[in-house]
């Protein structure tokens, strides 16, 4: 059996909208979990689940975009006592994916490639962060 899950997206002002996945409880209804990123580039980010999220509370413009068909085996509804919640504890595998945050080295290359693209660097920037070791050695300072 399959459930839908759904591209969220909240009015940000001026801002960009926000964006998060959404998984109804029990892939119906107007309730269930968000999965998204808090914070901003200045102080970082953060991965956060939404339990118990109710799209009828919500006061903030919002749409819902159909995403994907998953297979219910990867999802877990976690109502508890039914009131929102907030942690960032994955508790099935469409959460686990998502702590599957990018390391520095990967966010330096999305980075990199976005300088490219807006001609700020030359393309060979790019190849300077792709072969650069992952691994420094232990002694020695360069």
């Amino acid at each position: 059996m399959s459930r839908t899950i759904h591209l969220a997206l909240f009015s940000n002002g001026p801002k960009p909208a926000h964006y998060a996945v959404f998984i109804p409880t029990g892939d119906a209804g107007m309730k269930g979990k968000i999965i998204h990123v808090i914070g901003n580039t200045a102080t970082g980010f953060a991965l956060e689940f939404k339990r118990n999220y109710d799209f009828d509370l919500t006061r903030q413009r919002y749409q819902l975009i159909p995403l994907a068909q998953v297979n219910s085996q990867y999802i877990r509804d976690t109502v508890g006592n039914g009131q929102l919640s907030h942690d960032t504890i994955a508790r099935d595998q469409l959460e686990s994916a998502a702590t599957m945050a990018p390391n520095c080295k990967d966010w330096m290359q999305d980075y990199v490639e976005r300088l490219v693209a807006e001609g700020l660097v030359p393309s060979g920037a790019g190849l300077v962060v792709e072969g650069a070791p992952r691994l420094l050695p232990r002694l020695g300072v360069n």
